[in-house]
């Protein structure tokens, strides 16, 4: 039935896991928490903790580009 038998092994460094952990949980976590206190509503302090974490990932690949 299967004539492939490979398989794909995926190797997951311990610095995108903790890289994940700091950007996503705690920074994210901090702008909404900042985001709750300025706007005192549920669906724009979800909205800018998102825009603030996906702002910081985008912000450090575009210092990783122009330092190229």
């Amino acid at each position: 039935m299967f004539q492939n038998q490979e398989f794909t092994i995926y190797i997951i460094d311990k610095g995108d896991i903790l890289r994940f952990i700091v950007i996503e949980i705690i920074f994210g976590t901090m702008t909404y928490s900042l985001a709750m206190q300025l706007f005192h509503n549920f669906i724009l302090a979800s909205a800018g903790g998102w825009a603030g974490t996906e702002g910081l990932k985008r912000l450090v690949t575009m210092k990783k580009g122009i330092a190229k």
